[in-house]
């Protein structure tokens, strides 16, 4: 048994995230995490100070799906200046009235502009704590939250990364960039999404144009609305396709070259590795019968897992290990963060690979495990 620390956990008390921890420290003799929600750090019913003591170790975990709180965040980035343009926002005042629509896209943008304030408090709250640590930093956090900032960074760090196209503010204007970088087949993503949340698959040859996606336009009186849906569905009439991304473009985008993906049991594939302590661990191949791999996507009827064992009779083990290490010198770009899921890309050829994403909190993995495992025990035993 691991001699006992003291946790402190901010995050969600209802999550399967919080439960699957508090789980993985009573497995190594830890007592419970104490639990902050960020409900009431939003509302400044407390502060960290009177959590964080001496030797404590902080955990900051994902705001999760709590309607309460995406609506707090969202008025924290109402008073928060754009340095970046000008995106769409909502009122204050109408944030009273927003309703918890299942799927709707809420004003992503405003959304981490008030997430990253959040964590800058955070950071400034745990500032005035006791010497403690910290298995991810704030800072961090709000880095790889932002998909142009994070890509910028693992490409000056060497990293194999798509390549990118930066930040359109229109169709127009993707379609000028596609032409001007010679890229006929792009990924057009929310720079603040997750889970394909407002994700493009977008390809032109000649006069034909088609996009795949999880998004779905809905003309209403007041203008376009998009939600996600967990059917992928294909766009093909310009019209349509231009009026999605012209609406995406509204909360912020950032593009990258398609790079096409290998594939096995006739299907394409992509990985999310977990990367702890430096070591790339827990691994996931996620099938797919299109464009977007996320697991959760149809209701799982075009998606699915494969074991890495099965991939690894297709892939060259020196590839393989070529990989890992670049998960692990990504990590490496983020030296306060204990872990992070990384979106692994091997090219068709079956010898190139990129990373296409870092997610702070991609290390939810189901009956995923690693030397008897999961991430979650994985986590606590390289704090220990």
């Amino acid at each position: 048994m691991d001699t006992p620390i003291d946790f402190v956990l901010i995050g969600s008390p209802a999550s399967a995230r919080t439960t699957l921890f508090q789980e993985a420290l009573q497995g190594a003799g830890h007592a419970p995490a104490r639990v902050v929600p960020y409900g009431d750090l939003l509302a400044g019913r407390v502060a960290l100070p009177g959590f964080v003591g001496p030797g404590s170790v902080v955990r900051i975990d994902s705001p999760d799906r709590d309607f309460a709180v995406e609506r707090a965040i969202l008025a924290l980035g109402a008073g928060v200046a754009d340095e970046e343009g000008d995106y769409a926002r909502i009122d204050p005042g109408a944030l009273a009235t927003l309703d918890d629509e299942r799927g709707a896209l809420r004003f992503p943008r405003q959304w981490y502009l008030g997430y990253r304030e959040l964590l800058a408090r955070i950071a400034r709250q745990l500032d005035a704590c006791p010497p403690h640590r910290r298995m991810n930093d704030p800072a961090e956090i709000a880095v790889m939250f932002d998909k142009p900032r994070c890509h910028a960074l693992l490409a000056a760090g060497g990293i194999a990364v798509p390549r990118g196209l930066g930040v359109v503010d229109s169709y127009e204007t993707l379609l000028a960039r596609m032409r001007a970088t010679g890229c006929p087949r792009v990924f057009v993503k929310l720079a603040h999404g997750s889970s394909a949340s407002g994700v493009v698959a977008f390809q032109i040859a000649g006069a034909r144009r088609q996009a795949t996606t999880t998004v779905e336009v809905v003309p209403t009186p007041g203008g376009v609305r998009l939600y996600n849906n967990l059917r992928v569905r294909t766009y093909r009439d310009e019209r349509a396709i231009a009026a999605l991304l012209d609406a995406l473009c509204r909360h912020r985008v950032h593009v990258e070259q398609w790079v096409p993906n290998a594939g096995i049991q006739a299907r394409t594939f992509d990985l999310r590795v977990v990367v702890i302590g430096g070591a790339a661990r827990h691994v996931v191949v996620r099938l797919s019968r299109h464009a977007m791999t996320n697991l959760h996507l149809s209701a799982g009827r075009t998606s699915g897992r494969a074991p890495l064992e099965t991939l690894l009779t297709r892939l060259d083990r020196r590839v393989w290990e070529e990989a890992r290490l670049t998960c692990e010198r990504a990590m490496g770009l983020f030296p306060g963060s204990l872990y992070a899921g990384i979106d692994l890309l091997i090219a068709s050829d079956y010898r190139r690979h990129a990373i296409a994403e870092i997610n702070a909190f991609g290390d939810l993995l189901y009956n995923v495990w690693h030397e008897g495992k999961n991430t979650s025990a994985a986590e606590v035993a390289a704090v220990a």
